[in-house]
């Protein structure tokens, strides 16, 4: 089954962006083929965090690890929030591809269910 996940919680908010994660990878230990996107306050939680005060970031880019071991391939960022928050892709955890808003519609069409978490 092909479902997309769009994750949309800051990082600083806990328990609801660890909830996403948490789906993410229960869906994809049961063989679903997933497409996850960051977006809205989401794609904070992408950033590359370079101090150490930033230590909730940083667990969530560990977390990140897993999406190779769970074969989550599909990994993208709205371009259109990354420009609203003034960030550049270079800015952010590698593997994550950025979509315009066309080619996210695009992605969203072809799934068979489409998640916000």
């Amino acid at each position: 089954m092909k479902i997309a996940v769009i994750v949309t919680s800051l990082p600083l908010q806990g328990i609801a962006a660890r909830e996403s994660l948490d789906l993410i990878f229960a869906l994809a230990a049961v063989d679903h083929q997933l497409s996850v996107i960051f977006s809205d306050d989401a794609v904070y939680q992408l950033v590359k965090a370079e101090d150490s005060t930033a230590l909730m970031v940083k667990d969530f880019r560990r977390s990140f690890k897993l999406f190779e071991l769970y074969d989550i391939e599909n990994l993208y960022v709205c371009a259109e929030s990354l420009r609203k928050r003034n960030l550049q892709v270079s800015e952010l955890v590698p593997g994550f591809q950025p979509l315009e808003q066309a080619e996210l519609s695009q992605l969203l069409f072809t799934q068979q269910h489409v998640m916000k978490a």
